[in-house]
């Protein structure tokens, strides 16, 4: 008989426990899964330096931990970069991991792929029995680039932040490129943001 009965204080002790952990996880999942203001967007200030607007759309996915974004910039005015390449727009596509999640001060680490279109100049000496002459050349390539990106956002409001980054990773010239083909690219950036 005292079988029974222990068997039975133990059986309603676990039930009332699964009970218990099962709506704490509930609770805690739906406060987890609601991201407020997840979409976010960007103006990349740091690129109005090298005549360049650069915009970034952002979407947080429901965990808080993971999102995609859709980088894009268009130059204002031309000018040529360290490799003597103008560049004249560029579109990518990203993600970002936070590890820490949502909050007022986030760290995020994260790959990112972009396309870029550029005229490539090259400039060469010809040497004569007349003298030296320069002649110079360009055309046109659509570029690819791989970054990893690391940064820190900060947000003093719901609807504002402030983000620095610093992607480091490899630019991939088109194979008709007479330069060399992979050569290592940074892109630090300074951004104001706007959630909604």
């Amino acid at each position: 008989m005292k079988k029974i009965i222990v068997l039975t204080i133990l059986f309603a002790v676990s039930t009332s426990f699964n009970s218990f952990a099962q709506n704490y996880s509930k609770e805690k999942s739906q406060i987890n899964s609601t991201v407020e203001n997840p979409d976010r967007f960007s103006l990349m200030l740091s690129d109005v330096l090298v005549r360049r607007l650069s915009l970034e759309y952002e979407h947080i996915l429901s965990s808080g931990n993971m999102s995609i974004t859709v980088p894009f910039s268009v130059t204002l005015s031309s000018f040529e970069d360290i490799w003597s390449d103008q560049v004249h727009w560029w579109i990518g596509t990203g993600l970002k991991f936070y590890p820490t999640g949502q909050g007022t001060v986030r760290y995020f680490v994260g790959a990112e792929f972009r396309f870029i279109s550029v005229t490539e100049n090259i400039y060469d000496w010809v040497y004569s029995e007349y003298g030296s002459y320069e002649i110079n050349s360009s055309d046109k390539y659509l570029h690819a680039a791989f970054l990893i990106n690391n940064g820190l956002i900060y947000s003093p409001t719901d609807e504002f932040f402030v983000s620095l980054s610093m992607g480091l990773g490899f630019l991939s010239r088109n194979p008709d490129s007479s330069k060399e083909i992979l050569v290592p690219m940074a892109t630090p950036s300074f951004r104001l943001g706007f959630k909604f």
